[in-house]
């Protein structure tokens, strides 16, 4: 078992979720610790494992000299994995007992996990995704209260990256993440990959994680933003059918709607963000619009290679809508209408 971290900043939060992986029940775990180019290098964690000698824990790092996002980073980490499973983990997050052991058992080629907000545990942060008809990635029950709700495994078509186990075969299979997604959306992408070639992908309730939500880039980034509207285009135009497709931007702007709708009376995203930034938000908004249209040529490249569309009979399960994305703006707090 090889559990790949991508981390760039957080010491503390990489020190927990180290923790709470060498707590599981896993005889034999390989630990693949990946420097993202971090601003002050990973923090040190040796004294960790050496407390947990009766694992059999191992050990690699992997240092980055530039930045190359979650993608990049992962794909960085697993090309150095030996386990047969490769659990790629946020280092924001926490396991709970019996995590690991939960997704093996699953038996599938992909197994998702069920997280829950770490600043209030009795809320859910994902329990996989959905998807917009827009191509965006839409955290199925975040801020929902999780008692009673999705209690029972399933198959689902998106994972979360933030706590995701993959096979070593099926991994190979898909060629890993795209790194050009740097961050945000990269999940969906290959969990469409996965869908196309016929992948078994796993929602396991009983592998429960805590998750900070934007240990990386904090919840609030601009940057984040841009990231996550360029990337949603980028899955759209690779991945959706065009009876999808064609009416994306009319999806866009009805959850673009919606969302300003709960801005303006002081609820939803955009009423969190500093008044200062507010005005900004339009701004990076427009600006990853206009980077969609720049990637377009590639991204049709993407779908062509690919064989065109998905049928809209296998995206249909995991279809939300306009619905979802109103009554999610109007939770006050700030992760439960983050999107991903």
């Amino acid at each position: 078992m090889s559990i790949v971290l991508v981390y760039y900043r957080g010491a503390q939060d990489l020190r927990d979720c180290i923790a709470s992986v060498l707590d599981q029940d896993w005889p034999d775990l390989e630990l693949v610790l990946v420097d993202n180019d971090s601003p002050a290098g990973l923090p040190p964690v040796d004294d960790l494992l050496s407390q947990a000698l009766h694992l059999r824990s191992s050990k690699v790092t992997v240092l980055l000299d530039r930045n190359e996002g979650f993608a990049g980073g992962a794909n960085a980490g697993a090309a150095v994995a030996r386990g047969e499973y490769i659990f790629f983990l946020n280092p924001d997050t926490e396991l709970q007992a019996g995590c690991i052991s939960a997704l093996v058992s699953a038996e599938a080629d992909i197994a998702t996990a069920r997280l829950l907000l770490a600043s209030d545990p009795g809320l859910i942060d994902n329990c996989g995704h959905g998807l917009f008809p827009d191509g965006l990635n839409w955290c199925r029950g975040r801020g929902q209260v999780a008692a009673g709700r999705f209690l029972q495994s399933e198959d689902v078509l998106l994972f979360s990256g933030a706590a995701v186990l993959f096979t070593r075969k099926a991994l190979a299979r898909t060629g890993g993440f795209d790194p050009s997604y740097f961050a945000y959306g990269e999940d969906a992408d290959l969990s469409l990959r996965a869908a196309r070639l016929g992948l078994r992908c796993r929602y396991v309730a009983d592998a429960c994680v805590h998750h900070k939500v934007g240990g990386s880039f904090g919840r609030l980034a601009l940057r984040k933003v841009l990231l996550v509207e360029r990337n949603r285009s980028r899955v759209a135009v690779t991945h959706l059918p065009w009876s999808w497709l064609l009416t994306s931007p009319w999806w866009t702007l009805r959850r673009h709607l919606a969302l300003g709708k709960g801005a303006a009376t002081g609820r939803g995203l955009a009423a969190s963000w500093p008044t200062w930034q507010r005005p900004l938000l339009p701004v990076v908004v427009l600006g990853a619009h206009v980077a969609s249209l720049w990637d377009l040529p590639g991204n049709l490249r993407r779908r062509k290679a690919l064989g065109g569309g998905m049928s809209p009979h296998l995206l249909h399960p995991a279809r939300v809508g306009v619905e979802e994305v109103v009554g999610r703006a109007k939770v006050g707090r700030p992760e439960a209408t983050l999107p991903q």
